[in-house]
């Protein structure tokens, strides 16, 4: 039963809200509210996404809405924040921090998306009822109005920290690294909508055939530069993103969802056609997983993960793929491969150095990915980095000690940071005698390891390093 009390005893304002109570999107605009202050509260957008649609009940297109809602604010939430300062002059204790997300997205919508400002206020407004801060809502219809008098523009800032929305301490990690026009072109494409790209199953069709069956479907690709199209083959990129299940060959398994950063990854390790025992350390979702099948379906894949759940998702992708039984998969944290148990198969090749190949996509910052994953800069510490640095060196330390002589192991993170990359190559190399840093040629240049800048080519950021164990 809705509540009929007067918020504030002010009679034009009680008409105004009850006007807007069933205002049309208010379930929307109350799901993004609550999804970015979850994310201020430390849940990740792919966990706080599906769990505020449903609580919602939205279908698929609502939540599509939702979905750019959320990400648009945080992508710019720190040059949102500036903008409202001025104009919220209430105090907001934790508990209805809720009401300043609701604006944050407001505001965005305003300001980024085309959707009419009065119906912005409308549903923002009828948004408090959904949110359980009703007694809030003529405050949040005064200052959108006024808002809206104003120009309806954001205050932009003169410090690219606040202008492109990062958190100081990642800013000057970037700066201290790339420049400042290095570091400004790296803020300005991590805030970019990211691109859909697909790895097409060479194995079971030929990319011209596969290209052949979207343009059938009128589904526009966007070619790709003559070398990326050498150096990776089975990547097409969409012209525009849309439903994968729309996609044709996607449920049959033709091809799977895969930035082309990641794709240079797995053709990294050479896999030949010969039985290869290969490692996959950190293999969730398992596209990684995938595309090592499908460069060598010959292959023996021991794909492990330390969370269960993400572990689950990988099965998925190789089910879907029909590649499920040609991976044996195991919950099992990568800083203790030591005490791993492992597949007779393999097992009797060797009792610990018995991997050909290992990948360790090693967990990171992933400040490389900000522009599919916005929540990273408001998730992330810069403490982060060293515990993650700690991680990322017993894991290389322990998938080292798997690999046989004359086996490769490659190193990859979807970070820019050079503590996580080329500095941990480095203590890498000089802790083990035995390891030999690996050159491999990409973008037709020779490298001894490689960092790939976000849209580089339009794909994410991307660090990529390869040793063989030599005798020692």
């Amino acid at each position: 039963m809705p509540n009929n009390k007067r918020p504030n005893g002010r009679g034009p304002n009680r008409r105004r809200v009850r006007a807007v109570t069933e205002a049309v999107g208010s379930k929307s605009r109350a799901a993004a509210a609550f999804i970015v202050n979850a994310v201020s509260c430390g849940e990740s957008l792919s966990d706080a996404i599906p769990k505020y649609c449903a609580q919602f009940a939205l279908d698929e297109r609502d939540s599509s809405f939702v979905k750019e809602i959320a990400y648009g604010t945080l992508r710019h939430r720190r040059l949102l924040m500036g903008t409202l300062k001025p104009m919220f002059d209430h105090k907001i204790n934790e508990r209805n921090r809720i009401v300043q997300s609701l604006l944050f997205t407001a505001l965005y919508q305003i300001v980024y998306m085309r959707v009419p400002p009065h119906a912005v206020v409308a549903a923002s407004v009828s948004a408090c009822g959904e949110c359980g801060r009703k007694a809030f809502a003529p405050m949040v219809n005064a200052i959108l109005r006024r808002f809206l008098r104003e120009g309806a523009t954001v205050v932009h800032s003169t410090n690219d920290a606040i202008e492109f929305s990062f958190p100081d301490w990642l800013y000057e990690h970037l700066l201290k690294a790339y420049g400042e026009k290095g570091c400004r072109d790296i803020l300005r494409a991590s805030n970019e909508k990211a691109p859909l790209f697909l790895r097409v199953e060479n194995s079971k069709i030929s990319t011209a055939d596969f290209l052949q069956k979207l343009k059938e479907a009128e589904i526009e690709v966007t070619p790709l530069s003559e070398q990326m199209a050498k150096d990776s083959p089975s990547t097409v990129l969409l012209e525009k993103a849309l439903n994968v299940n729309d996609i044709p060959g996607f449920k049959d398994g033709l091809c799977t969802v895969q930035d082309i950063s990641a794709q240079l990854a797995a053709p990294l390790l050479d896999l030949g056609t010969d039985k290869l025992a290969v490692l996959d350390c950190c293999c969730a979702p398992g596209g990684k997983t995938a595309h090592i099948l499908d460069l060598n379906p010959q292959a023996q894949v021991m794909a492990v993960d330390s969370d269960e759940h993400r572990l689950e998702q990988a099965k998925d992708t190789l089910s879907r793929l029909g590649r499920s039984d040609s991976a044996e998969f195991l919950v099992w944290d990568a800083q203790k491969l030591e005490e791993m148990p492992i597949p007779e198969a393999i097992a009797a090749q060797d009792t610990k150095a018995c991997f050909d190949r290992i990948l360790v996509d090693a967990p990171c910052s992933g400040t490389g990915v900000i522009r599919r994953h916005p929540d990273i800069k408001w998730l992330r510490r810069a403490k982060d980095i060293e515990s993650l640095v700690a991680i990322q060196s017993r894991i290389l330390d322990a998938a080292f000690a798997r690999l046989k002589v004359g086996g490769i192991l490659l190193y990859t993170t979807c970070s820019i940071l050079p503590d996580e990359n080329d500095a941990q190559i480095k203590a890498f190399l000089e802790r083990h005698k035995d390891a030999q840093l690996l050159p491999f040629t990409i973008g037709g240049v020779e490298c001894q390891t490689l960092q790939r800048l976000p849209s580089q080519d339009q794909g994410d950021g991307f660090f990529y390093a390869r040793v063989r164990k030599v005798e020692a």
